[in-house]
């Protein structure tokens, strides 16, 4: 991927795609050809004739934008180390075209999405993670472009995915969308696992399938990922949250209530000097402490009134200020997993989501800190064919050209604007993206007059754009527009033309498919703030308590109508099960050390790889562990 494409470059590209030398433009925009001749109107053309005629381009574009009373062309991408993004006023053309349109596009995806059906009828069951089916992987033949129908890894398991982090998302736009009884089913499908038959409460997994599954499951076919991660539970809590508060029925706010404790009982670090809570609970417990997940239970503890809890978790937030030697302005990803409640800080890459969740949260109220933190995540560390690009770690913001486009060709050749997943990472992750533009619109709401970030304004603009012409594109938002698949992943090469999607940098990739994250959160920053200039709506935004009132504890605590038969005891802890599955991770709430033989390194195929490879993260089973 070229992250510094622009003007001249992309003018370029065509004439040069036979023969693949694509150009690029460096982070000090300077255009570089990595091939030994090109073609011109079936004509090869020397390295010496090629760099003329891009002068000649660049000189004739350059008089005609004068002429037309522009002014100065437009700088190209920043130098690595500045903190102005590479943005200009962006486009209209293929972008829906209202706030309602994108909207309805949002609300249609999710209403088509697959359910589980062991629990039979429509719209019941949790949501498909990603898929049904692809968004293809491009035209570089099927042993690295070629991507599994109907969602990733299906050749392994058989299974979809069904993670919990991504439908409480969707139960939390539902609600503030006013789809309420949508957003209903979607909480008793949670209902059925996390209460078993004699009413105990259960934490949830972090992903089912679609075969049949029950409360307390952590292994077996009905379940995608056993890990019961504290980032996916709160985010659950928070769903029954709001959707209580909007409803104003007591039962929903109750079994929020319930989810804590559990919260509580299983993975506190409260007496700890840092606080917080550790990331994953039993039956598979580990003793590290996540940021993201701690974001999370700061948000549902505000929301339950839970001030001790809330304070907990914020202080952890707080404590993981400025530790990273790569990145010194930003929130470190968390603890290591050597001891309970383990206080040391390994070394790790800056994720996007710590840095943009915890703004939109508040849980760190310091305005030097997020000026420092977004600052960083706009800058733009460069291009992969540059070289000296692929080490690059200093910021977030990227640049992708869509290759493919959807099935129906539509959005081919767009540029787009948005944010990798980490520092270490290749590509832009659209979930990530959709949730870092409503937290870069809580800065300029709240921030930006009194500690300015350059071209702020600018990149809320690009890329809310980019999330637009996504929507309008594909009807959905994919989790990545970059092509390849797995093997072409496992392959590394970031400069090629399909990479294999969007490289989180930590393990593992996301692919060409429909995903019901990324749409979620770009039907909240539309809830949020549609366009430049209109009104901010601060009910959109998940982390934040809701607008009406949560009913009360005692209120909840005498409201069992919503329990499935027999439950409600609130019961403490998630715990008990069978032996550890292999796996981890998580979406949104995930992550975390793998069990040894999920290593890359265990498996000699993979070796060369580093996280775990024999399942990723995220359930991905890679060609190279020969299973």
């Amino acid at each position: 991927v070229d992250f510094g494409r622009v003007g001249i470059s992309a003018v370029m590209q065509d004439l040069t795609r036979p023969l693949n030398p694509r150009p690029m433009q460096t982070s000090q925009g300077e255009l570089l050809l990595e091939s030994s001749g090109l073609r011109v109107c079936g004509r090869r053309v020397s390295a010496r004739g090629a760099a003329l005629l891009g002068v000649a381009l660049a000189a004739l574009c350059g008089s005609l934008w004068l002429a037309a009373g522009h002014g100065a062309l437009p700088a190209g991408p920043p130098a690595a180390g500045t903190s102005k993004p590479d943005v200009t006023a962006p486009g209209k053309d293929g972008v829906c075209s209202d706030r309602e349109t994108c909207l309805s596009i949002v609300d249609a995806f999710l209403e088509r999405q697959p359910r589980q059906s062991f629990m039979g009828g429509k719209g019941v069951g949790l949501m498909q993670t990603f898929g049904p089916d692809s968004f293809d992987g491009g035209p570089c033949g099927d042993k690295m472009c070629k991507l599994v129908e109907p969602c990733p890894n299906y050749e392994q398991t058989p299974h979809c995915r069904f993670d919990v982090y991504d439908n409480a998302l969707a139960a939390i736009y539902l609600t503030c969308r006013g789809r309420l009884e949508e957003a209903r089913s979607v909480l008793k499908s949670f209902l059925y696992f996390l209460y078993d038959d004699k009413g105990a409460l259960k934490l949830l997994a972090a992903s089912y399938t679609d075969a049949p599954a029950k409360a307390g499951d952590y292994q077996g076919v009905g379940v995608a990922d056993g890990a019961v991660d504290t980032g996916n539970n709160a985010w659950v809590g928070l769903a029954f949250t709001h959707f209580a508060a909007e409803t104003g029925e007591a039962c929903y706010a109750r079994v929020a209530r319930d989810i804590l404790e559990a919260l509580r009982h299983d993975v506190s670090c409260a007496d700890d000097e840092m606080g917080g809570f550790a990331a994953r609970g039993p039956p598979y417990p580990h003793n590290y402490r996540s940021t993201e997940h701690n974001i999370d239970v700061f948000s549902l503890s505000r929301a339950l009134n839970s001030s001790a809890d809330a304070e907990s978790a914020a202080t952890f937030v707080r404590s993981m200020w400025g530790h990273s030697k790569q990145a010194p302005d930003t929130y470190v990803t968390g603890t290591g997993d050597a001891a309970h409640c383990d206080a040391t800080i390994p070394l790790a890459a800056a994720a996007a989501d710590v840095q943009f969740w915890s703004l939109l949260a508040d849980a760190d109220p310091s305005a030097a800190r997020k000026n420092a933190s977004v600052t960083f995540a706009l800058r733009n560390p460069g291009s992969a064919r540059y070289k000296g690009g692929e080490g690059r770690i200093d910021g977030l913001w990227q640049i992708d050209e869509d290759l493919i486009g959807s099935p129906g060709g539509e959005g081919k050749g767009q540029e787009l604007y948005g944010f990798r997943f980490t520092s270490w990472g290749n590509g832009i992750q659209w979930e990530n993206t959709a949730s870092a533009v409503m937290a870069l619109v809580h800065y300029q709401q709240k921030y930006q007059r009194d500690a300015p970030v350059a071209g702020l304004d600018e990149a809320i603009s690009r890329a809310r754009v980019s999330i637009r012409q996504l929507l309008q594109a594909y009807q959905a938002v994919p989790a990545s527009v970059l092509g390849g698949n797995i093997n072409a992943y496992i392959k590394n090469d970031h400069a090629a033309d399909y990479p294999g999607g969007s490289d989180t940098g930590i393990g593992w990739t996301y692919l060409r498919y429909p995903h019901v994250a990324a749409s979620t959160w770009a039907g909240l920053l539309l809830l949020y703030q549609h366009d430049d200039g209109a009104p901010v709506d601060d009910a959109a935004n998940p982390f934040a308590p809701p607008r009406k009132p949560v009913p009360s504890k005692d209120k909840s605590d005498a409201d069992d109508s919503c329990l499935p038969s027999g439950g409600g005891s609130g019961s403490k802890g998630g715990g008990g099960g069978p032996p550890p599955p292999s796996g981890g991770g998580g979406g949104g709430g995930g992550g975390g050390p793998p069990p040894a033989d999920a290593a890359c390194k265990a498996h000699p195929g993979c070796s060369a790889l580093t996280g775990e490879c024999c399942p990723t993260a995220i359930g991905m089973m890679l060609e190279c562990c020969g299973i």
